[in-house]
């Protein structure tokens, strides 16, 4: 370990911030979403590994005694954490990581959906740098909140969480095999021979994983996007997303940027045609739902004729109407920003919302 690195004091320390986080923003879950994501932290905590099954008695008593620990610590304060002598605020990340890559251990912290506070700290797998963007990926980690998103961006830094997709793609791979899927998610995993009767096992988890490994740039290829639209829409898009809006609203305009972030021009899903990835190309489909799915319908139409044809053209031809739509949507948006000011949360919801979409085919 590195000069003065307690890294047992710090993990202890990550971990009460994450506490905090999930004790003050539990209630933004729906209840089924909150119980899978209480089930995925139960057994990263325990170490129980994915294939094999979990006690409903083991879970609802770890459930009732974090529910109690929320209640304790709801009103308290993140702490600063120590990392080789000097303390910093959790959100410094990178003073915190120019002393842990000697011992290559990463952190990330961020803000997620509906402002929750999300940390991590896990294992270094490799940092680069890609158009212009430092790129940390990280491999086992030692702790995590509820919420773990598998890509970050933090500044101008990307962090990919490769645990945390292996996890959702195993996810996805049991929700294939619940509803017998025969839509993209059963085309996206038939690309790696994966078919839904395949019992749970290691061996398929490790399979699982080397998925996620080669998905990898798939995503920071979203945060790459995602860092291009923000520049470009500027500082009122943050303002309206920190305004007075309601969580639908919110959830909605979120929706609106992550459309703009895959389909511009360096995004997902540009490089996910460029390379004529079809596996990630099913996983994408099967994660879009939602306001998504409203917004940008082109995609989930053509995909029955793709899985025929392979003419990715078309995909080409759909996400450029994707973005030009998205697109426009962003900037109604702002426009009513400057028109209704703080009440533009009300106005989006009634003109974008309820209002129909704009023609952009």
């Amino acid at each position: 370990m590195g000069k003065g690195l307690d890294i047992e004091g710090l993990k202890q320390a990550v971990k009460f911030n994450c506490d905090i986080s999930d004790a003050q923003y539990w209630g933004n879950y729906s209840i089924c979403g909150l119980l899978l994501s209480l089930r995925g932290l139960f057994r990263h905590e325990k170490a129980v590994p994915p294939w094999e099954a979990i006690s409903h008695a083991a879970v609802s008593s770890w459930i009732a005694e974090r529910e109690a620990r929320w209640q304790e610590i709801s009103d308290d304060e993140f702490v600063r954490l120590s990392v080789g002598g000097r303390e910093y605020g959790p959100f410094e990340i990178e003073g915190i990581n120019s002393r842990l890559e000697e011992d290559r251990i990463i952190y990330g912290a961020g803000l997620g959906i509906y402002g929750k506070p999300s940390f991590f700290l896990a294992g270094l797998v490799s940092k680069s740098t890609v158009e212009g963007h430092e790129v940390s990926i990280s491999g086992k980690e030692f702790v995590r909140d509820l919420a773990a998103y598998p890509a970050m961006l933090q500044n101008n830094a990307i962090f990919v969480r490769r645990e945390a997709l292996g996890s959702l793609l195993w996810d996805k791979l049991e929700e294939m095999r619940l509803t017998r899927s025969t839509g993209a998610l059963h085309y996206a995993f038939s690309q790696f021979g994966i078919a839904p009767e395949e019992g749970l096992s290691e061996a398929l988890y490790r399979r699982v994983c080397g998925i996620a490994e080669g998905e990898t740039e798939v995503y920071i290829r979203h945060e790459i996007g995602e860092a291009a639209e923000g520049r470009r829409l500027g500082s009122n898009w943050k303002e309206l997303l920190c305004g007075r809006i309601s969580r639908r609203v919110e959830t909605y305009l979120r929706s609106v940027k992550d459309l703009l972030s895959d389909t511009t021009e360096g995004g997902m899903l540009r490089y996910i045609i460029e390379h004529e990835k079809k596996g990630a190309l099913g996983f994408y489909l099967s994660f879009m739902g939602g306001f998504r799915t409203v917004i940008f319908p082109e995609l989930p139409e053509l995909f029955p004729d793709f899985v025929r044809s392979e003419d990715w053209a078309r995909v080409e031809e759909a996400r450029g109407i994707g973005y030009r739509r998205a697109e426009a949507l962003a900037q109604r948006a702002l426009g009513i920003l400057r028109i209704h000011g703080e009440d533009a949360g009300e106005a989006i919801e009634r003109e974008l919302m309820d209002g129909g979409l704009p023609e952009q085919r």
